[in-house]
């Protein structure tokens, strides 16, 4: 159950008006009022201050290979292929730096760029030339923004049309065309968790930035009255667009989109973004509307949220098409009577532990937008704390699958055939680890909420990871393994330290910053292991590094926001039954 004073924070947030947006806009990172254990961004510990004894030399050596890595993408990574252009692309093999490459069913290849799956890569350039005063990273990425905006761009006749990236979209640096998903028979525009560094494409092209995010929106949201939108949009006449009247009803209602948070997200994400970079309060109140949707679909016994907030009919449940409907409806339905059972009370929806990146948007915005940010942060820790109290269970660090009602589905045995797996399939629970021990983390700084600490003290010591103390202020006792190089653990210690401001925190941070450089770096380049062939330029490595090498130097401010996302490329290959994923047949290529 969650509890009563939570409840009663669900109501629909206000609309602040055109004057109080402006006087709260420039307002910095602001933490919603919560009970909990107080640390003031007056002292060093708010401030995320380094220790004593902690000086820039310390640093060094993780911003000395980021900034090798960087000078090497720079050098090897531009287009030269087909009509050179300042753009990059996605990854190189580190052993003979050619570029990926996608393969058509029909064999041919060519160099991919998609500049969604770069924007770990732009946060990287933009962060090095803000720590060392090089401009010369940030100038190669504004140069490839400005360019995509001036050629990357489809359906300009339509307020500027819509970038080809995404999900189903990139660019052909061999041919210079676009490309993508269905092979040759139009553009679908998809973005899934992928949180652009809006920041400095507005510096690249303000009018150009307004223009994608509007036509994000305008190419995406069939309803506006009620939001009912789907992942796959595409340019068109610019409609009333954030004039729409917005009536909401009730969720779960027949739709004829799939209303996925992971789509969703990134919509508000953009949204609020656009609001603080351009000043103007109307697409933050959209950006409110749709992700108080997802609110709106929480059990009110548990507080359990769910992944879509429609029900779309003309979803296929099977893998022939023969069947329509809710997918969960179909699979379910039969053996939980007397519950609702749709594809938004599943919890978690896919997967077996609770999806982070939707909650990275919310934190996201609940940082960068001061108290105009505040319902998102709060939406995340009511959501985290619904999680903790109603479907985590301690005893075996487990989120135990269920209805968002309470029902637990662990041990269910699946039926039928559908599209949550094959007749058999058990749903067993799932084991959160490194990622939502960050969110755990990065959210208790943001909200100081004593049961986040808790979940975030209960997921370090359910791993073996040791204690990180019953409070901030605390003396931890750790235990991660002495070869870890997991950046996502990295950028947790990080948000630890930053919480309290125990020096532990930071020296485990640097250590696993010291495996990363000993167990992921080739010749100046980012892999996962000393096995993998391929560089994903837009690596978490480098981004990690960065913020750790900020850190060390009392500024962890000064690089761009690690999003944690892992873009991708969903599309026909090479001959392959079906859309393959490039981050399984590309990036996970090994040394025999």
């Amino acid at each position: 159950m969650i509890e009563p004073n939570r409840r009663r924070c669900m109501k629909m947030p206000a609309v602040h008006s055109w004057f109080s947006w402006l006087l709260i806009i420039g307002v910095g990172c602001c933490s919603p009022a919560a009970p909990g254990w107080g640390v003031s961004r007056d002292t060093p510990e708010g401030r995320g201050a380094p220790d004593a004894g902690v000086s820039r030399t310390s640093a060094e050596p993780y911003l000395a290979a980021v900034r090798q890595f960087a000078d090497q993408v720079l050098a090897h990574g531009r287009d030269t292929y087909g009509k050179p252009t300042p753009l990059f692309v996605d990854g190189l093999n580190v052993d003979t730096r050619e570029p990926v490459k996608w393969k058509w069913s029909d064999g041919k290849e060519w160099v991919l760029c998609n500049l969604a799956s770069q924007e770990g890569l732009f946060r990287t350039l933009d962060g090095l030339s803000r720590l060392t005063g090089d401009p010369r990273y940030k100038e190669a990425a504004l140069a490839a923004l400005r360019y995509a905006f001036d050629h990357l761009r489809y359906g300009t006749e339509h307020n500027g049309g819509l970038l080809a990236w995404g999900g189903h979209l990139a660019y052909n640096a061999t041919d210079d065309v676009i490309a993508g998903h269905p092979e040759g028979k139009g553009r679908t525009h998809e973005l899934k968790c992928f949180f652009p560094h809006y920041e400095l494409m507005w510096e690249a092209n303000p009018e150009a930035t307004r223009q994608t995010i509007e036509n994000m929106w305008n190419g995406h949201v069939l309803d506006w009255s009620r939001l009912d939108f789907n992942r796959h949009g595409s340019p068109k006449k610019l409609g009333s667009l954030w004039r729409n009247e917005y009536r909401g009803g009730p969720v779960f209602f027949d739709g004829q989109g799939l209303t996925f948070h992971n789509a969703g997200s990134d919509f508000y994400y953009a949204a609020g973004v656009l609001s603080r970079l351009s000043r103007a309060a109307e697409p933050l109140v959209w950006a409110k509307h749709l992700a108080y949707r997802y609110v709106e679909t929480r059990d009110p016994k548990t507080g359990l949220g769910g992944y879509q907030f429609s029900q779309c009919q003309s979803a296929w449940c099977d893998d022939v098409g023969k069947i329509r409907g809710d997918r969960a409806q179909y699979q379910y339905g039969d053996d939980f009577t007397g519950h609702r059972v749709v594809e938004g009370t599943l919890f978690p929806c896919y997967g077996s532990t609770p999806e982070v990146e939707p909650q990275v948007a919310r934190l996201l915005l609940g940082a960068q937008l001061g108290d105009a940010g505040r319902d998102f942060t709060r939406w995340t820790v009511e959501d985290l704390t619904a999680w903790g109290r109603s479907a985590y269970r301690k005893k075996d660090n487990a989120f135990i699958p269920m209805l968002t009602d309470g029902t637990s589905m662990e041990g269910y045995v699946c039926k039928k055939d559908g599209y949550f797996g094959p007749k058999g399939r058990v749903l067993h629970a799932g084991h959160p680890g490194a990622a939502h021990l960050w969110l755990y983390a990065w959210a208790f700084r943001l909200s100081r909420d004593v049961f986040l600490w808790e979940m975030a003290r209960n997921i370090t010591q359910g791993n073996g990871w040791g204690d990180i103390g019953e409070t901030p202020q605390a003396r931890p006792a750790l235990r991660f393994p002495d070869s870890s190089a997991d950046p996502l653990l990295l950028v947790a210690l990080l948000e630890l330290h930053r919480a309290g401001g125990q020096a532990v925190f930071l020296d485990q941070a640097r250590l696993i910053g010291q495996n990363i450089l000993g167990q992921r770096v080739q010749g100046g380049w980012f892999v996962p292991s000393e096995r993998h062939l391929l560089c994903r330029l837009g690596n978490h490595e480098a981004q990690v590094l960065l913020r750790l090498a900020a850190a060390l130097q009392g500024k962890p401010d000064a690089v761009p926001a690690f999003t944690g996302a892992v873009p991708f490329l969903h599309a026909e290959y090479g001959g392959k039954t079906g859309r393959e994923y490039d981050t399984a047949v590309i990036y996970r290529k090994t040394r025999p």
